[in-house]
């Protein structure tokens, strides 16, 4: 049997690490998303010094997001895509999930955030960002 004490001490011990595992996550995130800010920041560095204030708020907005929907995927992938409710007594149903509605969301805004920070590089950096899959280069080097 477990004493007062104890259960105590255990109940501590458990608040702590889930503290811990806050904290640590949180380290974590702000690790990545800082990550993605340095790697974007790097690939929009030659853009006009009027357009960087708003193109580097954009920037971190677009890592949050990234950072974030990386996270809701594996949640997705994880949980699935629909969840289970309740309503009234006798009456269950299947929804979107949280996490699937939040992804599309963010991935809508991403876009469009993605679109601005694209509109705002010149047009010879722009190519170096939309990578080419090879067939432009394949179609104009064919001999027949």
């Amino acid at each position: 049997m477990v004493d007062r004490d104890s259960k105590r001490y255990m109940d501590e011990e458990a608040r702590r690490e889930a503290e811990y595992d806050s904290i640590s996550g949180y380290l974590d995130t702000q690790s990545r998303i800082k990550k993605e800010v340095s790697r974007l920041k790097r690939l929009f560095s030659k853009i006009d010094a009027n357009k960087k204030k708003l193109v580097f708020t954009t920037i971190e907005d677009v890592a949050f997001m990234t950072v974030t929907m990386q996270d809701l995927r594996e949640n997705i992938v994880r949980d699935g895509t629909t969840v289970v409710y309740k309503n009234g007594e006798n009456q269950y149903g299947t929804k979107q999930s949280p996490d699937a509605q939040l992804y599309l969301q963010m991935s809508q805004k991403q876009t469009a955030a993605m679109k601005i920070l694209l509109d705002c590089l010149p047009k010879t950096d722009r190519t170096m960002v939309e990578k080419s899959d090879g067939f432009e280069e394949f179609i104009n080097n064919r001999t027949d």
